[in-house]
Formats: structure tokens, C-alpha cells, sequence
């Protein structure tokens, strides 16, 4: 098996199209970040008998002599890593270096679909929290959504809560602009989400906002393919009561995601530690928690040149 770069995206969208895929993978929304964040895109591509059976998306960032890798949790892309036809057993063949160079790969969950076999492949556990939307709604809510939060739900509902989808993109950037500032983030600009929400065209991003009485609540933002769909974005209005709005929010977007034929639903990331809060509310819709390898190397050389700059 042979690991090349691949510059030629039809190559990748073809694969994408005829294997279990991911939004994050796709070139429509890797090539918009890189555009805004200025860097070298391009895809590792695994070859067997002349056909390519895995590919993963790579940013590259170069900083004089230093080369930095980067696939997935990179500028609002939550996943990259590999995505296979089959099982394949990795091993760091799979994620070459150059003699100055370094790479950060937060991968995909490891479902059995995605096709990596981590064997004994080192990497640091993270966490992620997946819906099984083969299940029924109704089998959804009564065993993997906590009780607490189906009261929340029912409260949300009782209080005319209203959901719309995709509704008011201007809207949208003023719930989202809030909630940055609030949380002392840096801001996108608009023409960066209307770049990739209109010109997509492998993958969905739907604005699904809760409503009561002409004001707006919150918002969130789920990204989507064929397969896969992650729960990307998500904004409080300021200074609103909590009405059970995120219940309701997350319980519709898995209603929307199954009537689109998704496999699964992505809570995106939990830190059980640094963020409780979100853990709770997150475990609260499933308790399937599944590992995210994040997988870290730097060539000897990267590392010798980063030892010796600190003594100057």
C-alpha cells in the first residue's frame, strides 16, 4: 500500500460519493477554510492495486523551516483523520513526515464504518457522544434521552417554543455574533458562512432556531452528508431564560437528520473534566460514548530546530 498526496479533489469527491463518508471530508468545506485561514490543502490518499481505498484531508501550515500538519479539530472543521473502503490497521506509515515537519490529527470517531483499526497505534483518548438514527424516534426518546431532558423538552413545548430551519441567515449571524462575543472568540465574517452554506454542494449546513413569540432564543447549526451529521454551532441569545430551548433544539435536529437518511448523529466532543456543564447536557440525549483518537508526531529534526531556538 502506498501513502501519496492527491491534489486532484474529483478523485476524493469520487470516493467520498461511493464510501461511508463525513461531512468534514469533503473538498466543499475544507477549501473555504482554506481560503480564509491561507493555507496548503491537499489529501493523503492510501493506494492498493492502483485504486484508492482511503483518503484524509490535510492543512498545511508553514512557518520558515517548521512544516505543520493539521487534519480535523482545525479552524471550525471538528473531524479529519482517515476515512477507508475497509478495515485497515494504522500505523504511522500513514501520516509521513518531512525532515521538518510535525502533523496533529484529531480524527473521526472510531465507528466501525470509517474503517480505521487503531490497534495498538498509540494516540491520546478524547470523546465524542453518537446517536444511533437507525433506532426509532420513539425509541430514541424513551431510552437514550434522559428524563430530565425530555421534562425539558415537554417545557419547551408547553411554552409554544417554536423551530425553525433555515429560516434567517441574517438572523443566524446575530445570535452567532453574540455568542462569540460573549465568549470572547474571535468572529467569521458573514461572507465566510455564506461561502460555505451556498456553495456546497456534497454536504448540508442547516440552521435549525427556537422562537417565542417573534424573539429568538438560540440557535444551532448541524452539518451533514449522506451519512454523517454533526452538531457543529450552537448560540444563546443574550440575557434569555432557559425555557428548555436546547432540549428542543438538539431533540428536532435528530428528528431532521434521520428523515435524511443520516446513520448517525455527533454531539461533537465532550471534556468531562474541563467542560461539565456541556458533558451533562450533551450525555443527557446519549449515552453511546465513543473515542476520538488525536494523534500527535514531530519529526526528530522539528523537534532538535524547536530545542535549539529556545536558547537564542
Amino acid at each position: 500500500m502506498k501513502i501519496e498526496k492527491e491534489r486532484d479533489f474529483s478523485k476524493i469527491t469520487d470516493f467520498l460519493h461511493n464510501n461511508f463518508s463525513s461531512p468534514t471530508h469533503w473538498p466543499d468545506w475544507n477549501l473555504v477554510i482554506s481560503s480564509y485561514f491561507n493555507t496548503e490543502f491537499y489529501y493523503l490518499v492510501a493506494i492498493e492495486n492502483a485504486e484508492i481505498i482511503g483518503v484524509c484531508p490535510i492543512h498545511l501550515l508553514q512557518n520558515g523551516f517548521l512544516k505543520n500538519s493539521y487534519s480535523g479539530q482545525f479552524h471550525f472543521i471538528p473531524f479529519g483523520g482517515w476515512i477507508f473502503k475497509r478495515k485497515v490497521k494504522l500505523s504511522k506509515n500513514f501520516f509521513p513526515l518531512d525532515f521538518f515537519s510535525s502533523y496533529k490529527t484529531f480524527s473521526l470517531p472510531s465507528i466501525a464504518e470509517f474503517g480505521s483499526d487503531y490497534g495498538n497505534f498509540s494516540y491520546i483518548q478524547k470523546k465524542t457522544l453518537i446517536v444511533d438514527l437507525n433506532k426509532e424516534i420513539q425509541s430514541i426518546w424513551k431510552e437514550d434521552i434522559h428524563s430530565k431532558r425530555r421534562n425539558m423538552i415537554r417545557k419547551a413545548e408547553n411554552k409554544q417554543i417554536d423551530i425553525q430551519i433555515n429560516q434567517d441567515f441574517n438572523n443566524f449571524y446575530r445570535i452567532y455574533e453574540e455568542a462569540t462575543i460573549r465568549s470572547q472568540l474571535s468572529i467569521l465574517p458573514k461572507e465566510f458562512f455564506k461561502e460555505l452554506f451556498v456553495k456546497a454542494q456534497n454536504i448540508g449546513f442547516d440552521i435549525l432556531t427556537a422562537e417565542l413569540e417573534g424573539q429568538t432564543l438560540a440557535n444551532i447549526v448541524i452539518s451533514y452528508d449522506k451519512f454523517y451529521s454533526i452538531y457543529w454551532l450552537g448560540n444563546n441569545a443574550n440575557g434569555v431564560p432557559n425555557l428548555g430551548q436546547g432540549e428542543l433544539l438538539q431533540f428536532e435536529a435528530i428528528k431532521l437528520m434521520k428523515s435524511k437518511g443520516c446513520r448517525y448523529y455527533d454531539l461533537c466532543y465532550i471534556e468531562k473534566d474541563e467542560l461539565p456543564h456541556i458533558y451533562k447536557f450533551k450525555n443527557g440525549f446519549t449515552k453511546s460514548e465513543v473515542d476520538v483518537p488525536l494523534i500527535l508526531n514531530k519529526s526528530f529534526l522539528y523537534k532538535v530546530y524547536n530545542k535549539a531556538m529556545k536558547w537564542f
